[in-house]
């Protein structure tokens, strides 16, 4: 879909109020742990860590190594298997545990397709009914183009996006991805992009190294296997981050800021949702875990491997940053006219 059919000046004024969200995020304390005092209550079955988006994409790759590292770690009392529910832009995954309500059995790694599907599509229930467990980490978009691409600078891609209709892809429609582009296009006064949605981040990267695509936004750890591997497949142009990337695959990488294209205030939640309904004893457990999950070797040498800004939020704190991005997405899509 093309995101030139969207009404002019879309997502400028949203600036601001990302950047606040942003710095409520980075300024608040954690809060503790939900539940309380309550003690915590284990699951008695096999646990199911649904994904809504398909093999490869970054959900898929954060959620798989979660529970690598819960094995690892022996974290769990029970077998953690993740489960891909791909479709309807994340709606299959949302539907179906939205229906095991109560039960800590099944738990779901979400990003911000978990507000703008609800959003969008009108779905009946809204992110507020679900049980908020933990956000780990905020996740960085860096500006993709294939290897052989003769763009060296998001100042090369904005001139060419200038004089043609480039076509770029990006996960689902009406997503993280798309709004990105539409800010990109807004800012840098290019023709409209045309958009491919795909299932995936990881098939977004491929269909980039695969030449189908001229330019993605993928997430670091989506590109870093095209990146890394030889020949290599794509490279990254910028980063939509304030500052370089200190460590990791991608240290030094210029931000988007740096070659003329300010945009550094938006990211992608990588958190953890249970069912509509789980008690104080159930949510505690799940808390408990992930931070121990967040506190292990393997998550920290991860964080910088992708470029990660680590961001643990429970209790309180979590439900509050859950109801600000939902207000931001459903602001956004209003502007773009994606409620109909």
């Amino acid at each position: 879909m093309r995101g030139g059919a969207l009404a002019h000046r879309p997502l400028i004024g949203l600036v601001n109020v990302v950047a606040v969200l942003l710095a409520i995020v980075a300024c608040t304390p954690p809060a503790p742990a939900a539940g309380g005092t309550a003690a915590a209550q284990q699951p008695t079955r096999p646990v199911e860590f649904v994904i809504s988006t398909a093999p490869g994409g970054g959900s898929d790759i954060y959620a798989r190594f979660m529970q690598g590292v819960m094995e690892k770690n022996k974290l769990a009392p029970q077998p953690v298997t993740p489960v891909n529910k791909e479709g309807g832009a994340g709606a299959v995954a949302f539907q179906y545990v939205f229906e095991k309500k109560g039960d800590m059995h099944y738990i779901m790694i979400t990003l911000n397709s978990f507000f703008t599907t609800l959003i969008v599509q009108k779905l009946p229930f809204q992110a507020a009914d679900f049980t908020p467990i933990a956000n780990l980490a905020l996740d960085p978009f860096y500006l993709w183009v294939n290897e052989e691409s003769p763009w060296k600078t998001a100042g090369d891609f904005i001139k060419a996006a200038k004089e043609t209709e480039l076509t770029v892809a990006g996960t689902g429609s009406k997503q993280e991805d798309e709004i990105l582009f539409l800010r990109i296009q807004e800012l840098g006064a290019t023709k409209a992009f045309k958009y491919v949605p795909q299932s995936g981040g990881g098939t977004v990267a491929s269909a980039l190294a695969g030449g189908q695509v001229q330019a993605t936004v993928n997430n670091p750890s989506e590109g870093l296997p095209f990146y890394t591997v030889s020949p290599r497949k794509l490279r990254p142009l910028c980063a939509f981050t304030p500052t370089r990337p200190a460590d990791g695959a991608f240290k030094d990488l210029a931000t988007c800021k740096e070659q003329g294209l300010d945009i550094s205030d938006y990211y992608v939640m990588r958190a953890v949702m249970g069912p509509p309904g789980l008690n104080a004893g159930q949510t505690k457990f799940w808390v408990d875990l992930f931070k121990s999950v967040y506190d292990s070797a393997e998550w920290k040498d991860f964080v910088v491997k992708n470029n990660l800004d680590p961001d643990f939020r429970s209790g309180d704190e979590f439900k509050k940053f859950v109801m600000d991005y939902d207000k931001l997405h459903r602001d956004i899509a209003t502007k773009n006219g994606w409620l109909q």
